[in-house]
């Protein structure tokens, strides 16, 4: 039987990792003083589509339910962070420090490995809070997130959305032209934006670096808010220093997310031997206001399947890991409830096996005790070693219970 394309199965030991992937996330989040929420997964097609725009609304998985309303499985979290937000938490302090693990669907007409259609992000939302301080917030979280599964040489390109509209308003271009040329330097299409015949805009497409890419954008920049993101990068490059991030943090003018989305600083973070980010994220203070709610807002998202290919690349965490049990028992449910009780994890056998073959059953699953109930008699065996019979009173409370 096969599965539809885009999704997978998971087997015990994978998911105990992918458990234990999403609990240090939580741990992060924690640390940082978020609190965990969750939404359907289901949502109304408008919600989705007013927040995310055209781009991202066609990978929508849409339905109608039988009233005819047109219904999607959300593709991303903010969004439905954003419609909580705004209809059930306007009058709570500001601001806002929200986490979430959780999956979304995406329809990609060609799944591949890191692109699925069913995928888990952990995340964050800082809603409320303008300025670097926010920004870099988001930042060295993501950092001390990728740190805590053991990506501590993961690195990340920072840009601003401003600089990219400083850049094209000192080159000449508006409008459509403009926005014809977002789209280039987002795919890193340098033979479309030579047809431009503006030679510092395939520089600047080009440019990546720290500081000295930063003073070579202040040469063409003109706008008031592009040179006030180059500020601002620059001082983000400083904090990272500061952090012992130096050479792990690198500006990359040519990293565009979606275009109608973000309206500020935004991030990515990668490893090498992986082809496509493992999270990122950055400012979308247009989004509330979409909903009636007019506050700004920055956040970032992990894929956790991307994580844990990048682990399972470099060869970590990929050996079976079974599921820690502390006894058998065979012959009594009260015995294996008494084990429960004090805080035991307890696998049940069958009472009609002989010592020999729950022996062998123990030492195929890891366990160290084996403890019988049979005819009135408790006997424990540790595996190696057979241990004295220790009889337990044949009573009501605990044999009739049998």
């Amino acid at each position: 039987m096969r599965l539809p394309a885009g999704v997978r199965d998971w087997l015990p030991h994978e998911l105990a990792r992918k458990r234990e992937i999403e609990q240090q996330m939580r741990a992060v989040f924690g640390r940082w003083a978020y609190e965990e929420l969750q939404t359907p997964i289901v949502e109304r097609f408008d919600v989705l589509e007013r927040g995310l725009g055209e781009e991202a609304s066609e990978l929508l998985f849409q339905f109608n339910d039988r009233r005819s309303t047109a219904l999607a499985l959300r593709p991303e979290m903010t969004t439905p962070v954003a419609r909580l937000v705004s209809t059930r938490m306007r009058e709570a302090p500001l601001p806002l420090r929200l986490a979430y693990i959780a999956p979304v669907f995406r329809y990609y007409e060609q799944p591949q490995e890191g692109r699925m259609r069913e995928l888990t992000q952990a995340g964050v939302e800082l809603i409320g809070a303008a300025g670097i301080d926010a920004d870099a917030e988001t930042l060295f979280m993501a950092i001390e997130g990728l740190d805590e599964i053991g990506l501590r040489d993961a690195r990340f390109d920072i840009n601003d959305a401003r600089v990219v509209d400083g850049i094209l308003d000192g080159v000449g271009l508006d409008g459509d032209a403009a926005r014809d040329a977002k789209e280039l330097i987002k795919v890193r299409n340098l033979v479309g934006l030579r047809k431009f015949d503006r030679p510092a805009l395939v520089e600047f497409a080009q440019r990546r670096g720290r500081h000295d890419a930063i003073e070579r954008a202040r040469g063409i920049c003109r706008t008031p808010e592009s040179r006030e993101a180059l500020d601002e990068l620059d001082a983000m490059l400083e904090r990272a220093d500061a952090l012992g991030y130096r050479e792990r943090v690198t500006v990359d003018f040519a990293l565009l997310r979606d275009l109608e989305y973000y309206t500020g600083f935004l991030f990515e973070g990668y490893v090498e031997e992986i082809g496509f980010s493992l999270c990122g994220g950055g400012r979308y203070d247009s989004l509330l206001p979409k909903f009636g709610f007019d506050v700004p807002a920055v956040g970032w998202t992990a894929g956790v399947e991307r994580l844990l290919i990048a682990l399972e690349r470099r060869g970590k965490h990929v050996r079976r890991r079974r599921h820690r049990i502390d006894v058998l028992v065979a012959g009594s449910d009260v015995v294996a409830a008494r084990e429960r009780a004090a805080g035991n994890v307890v696998r049940y056998a069958g009472s009609d096996l002989g010592d020999e073959a729950l022996l062998e059953e123990a030492r195929a699953y890891g366990i160290p005790r084996v403890v019988i109930a049979l005819d009135g008699t408790v006997r424990e065996l540790r595996v190696g070693r057979r241990m004295d019979e220790l009889p337990v009173p044949r009573t009501p409370s605990n044999w009739d219970a049998r």
